[in-house]
């Protein structure tokens, strides 16, 4: 189902828009949920096999002594793990979503599963996508999926409204009260403009790459599971100013 004209004009003016039907059916819901709880389970205690947590506070990911205690786990690139995530890829719900923004061409930027286990679930700062990425031009988009409910308890999408049309600040190495996150960046927002964009349960979002945003710590008793596709234009450059046509190209020509 594509957008409508007015949903399309929401997205342009606020950068950001809670999709308002249902992405992901009650059956095919609880397959990715399985298949994410086996693949993380699998990687849990792993390195250099895909799996990060982001919230390692100390100078390095690495360091021995950096304070793990809190977690916001990612894996990358899911989809080449698993071939239910793959097939998430060509789901024609979310492909007709990024269609009616970034038009009939469109290839994958990488995916990620974002995971904030309950009670010790850490932060993301604020950030623009495209702080991280410095693709030209700056069209991406990402659908941000929710396989729990996500609220303001345990660590829903925050975002600052029309931040995407502004001048972009300047992205610096993450720091929390416990110190550097040196897996992180931030920029300094003002955040009185926030808002939050709850979802249940096979809902999600879409957010254009350079709208700021973060998710908060998850506190609460519930874990935080996310599944998020980041969708590029054909013909967008990456940070090098380099073509990327090796890059899964999911509907569409080159």
């Amino acid at each position: 189902m594509k957008l409508t004209p007015q949903q399309i004009e929401q997205f342009q003016e606020k950068g950001y828009l809670k999709i308002p039907h249902r992405l992901i059916t009650d059956d095919h819901l609880a397959l990715l949920r399985e298949h994410y709880d086996t693949l993380f389970a699998k990687k849990r205690g792993t390195s250099g096999e895909g799996l990060r947590n982001l919230a390692v506070v100390g100078e390095t990911e690495q360091d021995e002594t950096a304070d793990r205690s809190e977690e916001m786990l990612q894996i990358m690139e899911m989809w080449r793990y698993d071939e239910v995530y793959r097939e998430l890829l060509y789901h024609e719900p979310l492909l007709d979503i990024a269609e009616s923004l970034i038009g009939p061409n469109i290839q994958l930027f990488h995916d990620q599963a974002l995971y904030k286990p309950a009670r010790h679930g850490g932060e993301v700062p604020w950030h623009q996508d495209n702080g991280y990425w410095r693709c030209t031009p700056a069209n991406l988009v990402s659908i941000w999926m929710a396989l729990d409910d996500a609220d303001e308890e345990n660590g829903c999408m925050n975002v600052i409204p029309g931040s995407h049309l502004e001048s972009a600040p300047d992205h610096d190495r993450a720091v929390s009260e416990k110190g550097k996150l040196p897996a992180l960046l931030q920029a300094d927002v003002d955040e009185n403009r926030a808002a939050p964009v709850p979802l249940k349960a096979g809902c999600g979002m879409v957010h254009h790459c350079m709208m700021l945003h973060q998710t908060n710590p998850n506190r609460s008793q519930r874990r935080r599971r996310a599944m998020v596709i980041h969708y590029m234009p054909t013909g967008t450059l990456n940070g090098k100013g380099e073509g990327m046509t090796d890059r899964l190209l999911l509907r569409g020509e080159l």
